[in-house]
């Protein structure tokens, strides 16, 4: 059976095909704004060649994420919690919780036996520690997100910025650079930074369990945050292969027929 998924997040959307469950295609770009819609469509028919199927192949496409209602072929939508859920008891088995870390927000969910969700928490302040933040950091800094993601931790500087606010944090970074302190302590600085905003939806959590922590979202692709976050945290996390895609992956699931019993009120 083949199926597909799309998460609409505020500022990438991802696109998966699925066959009996594996990935066989993806594709991924700027989600937008007006023209959300027509990216949806764009990004899809890339993820559709990507896998070598025609659309008619495929049975389902649901939608997950921030702009799920703008996919207007999707057959039906899912809350991000429930696609996060699904994708890691599908690909990163025996995961006790799954931090999703994207563009706008880092979210956690807690996973019972067999994948069911326990319980779920979203950073609470703004985007601070949230790939929004990081980009427009590395942009003033003039890196580019490759960049910033090798970013040495250990440089020897006490830089420090703002930990619960992007637009604090921009100005610190721009008072640490007309002060003379360097690009790469500041980039270290910001990464320390968003990666302790991001530990917070962890102490939200009221029973955690982290013997097995997956991590899936844009942010791991950035080597950098994820060293960041596991030193603030203490935890080595689980990343399985496709983690930028895994919430798509998880709405192709959802559109197999598995765990209707969640589906989002209309």
């Amino acid at each position: 059976m083949i199926t597909g998924g799309i998460d609409m997040g505020l500022a990438y959307a991802k696109a998966v095909v699925l066959r009996d469950g594996a990935v066989i295609g993806r594709a991924m770009g700027r989600s937008g704004g007006v023209r959300r819609s027509e990216n949806a469509a764009r990004i899809w028919a890339e993820a559709l060649k990507d896998a070598g199927v025609d659309a008619g192949e495929v049975a389902r496409v649901f939608a997950t994420g921030k702009g799920r209602y703008d996919v207007p072929f999707r057959d039906d939508q899912y809350t991000e919690p429930v696609c996060a859920a699904k994708a890691a008891a599908a690909f990163c088995p025996g995961a006790s919780m799954v931090i999703d870390a994207g563009a706008d927000e880092i979210l956690a969910v807690t996973l019972e036996a067999g994948g069911r969700i326990r319980e779920v928490t979203y950073n609470q302040k703004c985007s601070a520690g949230c790939g929004l933040m990081l980009e427009s950091i590395a942009d003033r800094l003039e890196y580019s997100l490759e960049e910033l993601g090798q970013v040495d931790l250990d440089v020897d500087s006490p830089a420090v910025v703002s930990d619960g606010c992007m637009p604090f944090a921009e100005l610190d970074a721009l008072g640490l650079l007309n002060r003379g302190v360097s690009r790469e302590a500041v980039a270290a600085a910001v990464l320390r930074s968003a990666a302790v905003r991001a530990s917070v939806v962890l102490q939200d959590v009221t029973r955690p369990d982290t013997s097995c922590v997956a991590i899936m979202g844009g942010l791991t692709q950035n080597a950098a945050f994820l060293q960041a976050l596991e030193a603030q945290t203490g935890l080595e996390f689980q990343i399985a292969a496709d983690a930028v895609y895994l919430m798509a992956a998880g709405a192709a699931l959802m559109a197999a027929g598995e765990g209707a019993e969640s589906r989002e009120p209309q």
